[in-house]
């Protein structure tokens, strides 16, 4: 079989389920397979250089075996080999990915994989300049370097060609340079190749940035990232995965971005080993069902050991170290729609605003929501002043954001509440009938009177569980049931993702702000709006 025959078997057998799969790989596998079709206008495939890059890599023995083994590609290398190496555009001949995100569990084989691409692009690239970058010391030295060494010796054991140094291998004018997460010593780079290994670990996306602008003279760059999950939801890791599910499932297009992600489903038990393979494609090659069963067993009689496992060898983000996820990113992202306020089904209908003031230095947050056919459409605002985003942990996202128009940045290092009020009158001019704004007591008393002096309703609403409960059990059951649209907003959906439920012994519902970092101003604004609409008489309502 040739390198494509195997991975259009793989790409349908994940996608008719005879192989298990996630919903990811099998949305990758029929991007695949839309590309490869030979009606396709765009792109076409070259098996000349797949051959050339697996005949490569077949060459190398793995790394850490007790006796010699050829490195032989599974088929989900094989297909993510084709798909970044074979995939080419019919107007030029380059290939159709620049950037590639590979994520999946440990112990399966992905730091051999990169490895052995990096040390390709060292041999066969035109003035090659290879970087690989890993967040730690350790995964750089003990890992990353430790195989490129492994593979050079292979290829060259008396260093005729291949020179080692200390943190580089130089062969001829062409250079590859192991370097641990530092981009302020990665100025003036030329780089062809690119590899981040373990990107969760990132603090921030300033090595992602430096790398990606580095290859900017280069005609055919590949910067591939390849990580496992992680820990923290609000990491630059977690935004270029959630970018690359909203390419995968058709939200975003960016052709020159390739992605694949071995994890559970939503509704997956981890502990049913039949789901096993999504996670673990490398599963009775590398990693062995006898160690998931005995980590499993672990997990289950151990709660300490749960999030690890989850996490690790089932490839799950989870924020925090907690299971306790409010609600799944998958409902989130189906309810985000590319809606505007001024859209012609909202002329002339009633409103509900919810507002959170929060302190004076901080975002604020404005929610103005719709009741049409049973369908709940909230409208996000925010605003922070310009001082607290250049001294905030987030500075990057909200910059970001700011540029987009996603978040309002004021000037000063104060809250301009009288900025936020004048939107909300320009909402009301637009035909907006605004029947009351809700609020927390909390820092809006002078907000609150300027407000009611300009003609609006304004109602407070309490905090407290009794009354968070119900909006808080409405929002959930709704937007699971395709009940809510949400106009499309990155903080909107960061800041759901950062909500952590209180349930105290009456079952009621409350939210833990204790956090300063992981804001969810814009959900309390939502909760407010929604609470309030719950309570006024002019909405009907079919809660459960």
């Amino acid at each position: 079989m040739t390198n494509l025959d195997i991975s259009l078997k793989y790409s349908r057998d994940v996608s008719t389920g005879k192989v298990p799969a996630c919903l990811f790989v099998k949305q990758a596998a029929q991007r695949f397979l839309a590309d490869v079709d030979k009606d396709n206008d765009l792109y076409y495939y070259d098996e000349s250089e797949v051959h050339r890059v697996v005949k490569f890599i077949n060459s190398l023995n793995l790394t850490e075996q007790k006796t010699p083994k050829k490195f032989i590609l599974e088929p989900w290398q094989t297909f993510i080999t084709c798909n970044i190496y074979g995939i080419k555009q019919k107007a030029n001949d380059k290939r159709k990915y620049r950037n590639a995100y590979i994520e999946l569990a440990r112990k399966n084989g992905k730091s051999q994989l990169v490895t052995a691409l990096s040390m390709y692009h060292l041999l066969m690239d035109i003035d090659a300049q290879v970087i690989v970058s890993a967040n730690s010391r350790d995964q750089a030295k003990n890992v990353d370097f430790k195989k490129i060494k492994q593979f050079s010796q292979q290829l060259d054991p008396r260093k005729k060609y291949l020179v080692p140094y200390y943190n580089s291998i130089k062969f001829g004018t062409n250079e590859l340079i192991v370097t641990a997460s530092d981009p302020s010593k990665l100025d003036g780079l030329n780089a062809s190749f690119c590899l981040i290994d373990e990107l969760h670990e990132a603090p921030d996306n300033l090595m992602y940035n430096v790398l990606k602008s580095s290859q900017g003279s280069r005609e055919e760059p590949l910067l591939m990232t390849i990580t496992t999950a992680g820990f923290d939801t609000e990491s630059f890791c977690f935004q270029l995965r959630t970018y690359c599910t909203d390419i995968l499932s058709g939200m975003k297009d960016d052709p020159s971005q390739f992605a694949v992600i071995y994890t559970l489903d939503k509704d997956d038990d981890f502990s049913d080993e039949k789901v096993w393979l999504k996670a673990n494609p490398n599963l009775h090659v590398s990693v062995f069902v006898d160690f998931l069963r005995s980590e499993v067993n672990k997990a289950q009689n151990n709660s300490a050991e749960k999030a690890g496992v989850v996490v690790k060898l089932f490839n799950r983000w989870l924020k925090a170290n907690t299971l306790d996820i409010w609600i799944d990113d998958s409902y989130v992202t189906k309810s985000l729609e590319d809606i505007k306020i001024t859209d012609e089904m909202f002329k002339d209908q009633d409103c509900i605003v919810g507002i959170d003031l929060a302190a004076v230095s901080d975002i604020a947050a404005v929610s103005y929501l719709f009741n049409i056919g049973g369908i709940l459409y909230f409208f996000n605002a925010y605003y922070i002043p310009e001082d607290s985003v250049n001294s905030n942990v987030n500075l990057h996202s909200f910059r970001e954001a700011g540029s987009i128009g996603e978040i309002n940045i004021t000037e000063g290092n104060v809250c301009d509440f009288d900025y936020i009020l004048r939107d909300i009158l320009k909402a009301q001019d637009l035909g907006i009938n605004i029947k009351g704004l809700y609020y927390d007591k909390f820092n809006s008393t002078q907000f609150i009177i300027n407000a009611t002096d300009a003609g609006l309703k304004c109602v407070p609403f309490s905090q407290m569980p009794g009354s968070l409960n119900k909006p808080l059990k409405e929002f959930e059951r709704r937007i699971k049931s395709e009940g809510i649209v949400i106009q499309r907003n990155s903080i909107t959906r960061w800041m759901i993702s950062n909500v952590v439920l209180v349930v105290n012994k009456m079952g009621n519902y409350s939210i833990d702000k204790s956090s300063k970092n992981k804001k969810i101003d814009g959900v309390a604004a939502m909760i407010d709006a929604l609470g309030g609409m719950l309570e006024s008489p002019i909405f009907s309502f079919d809660i459960c």
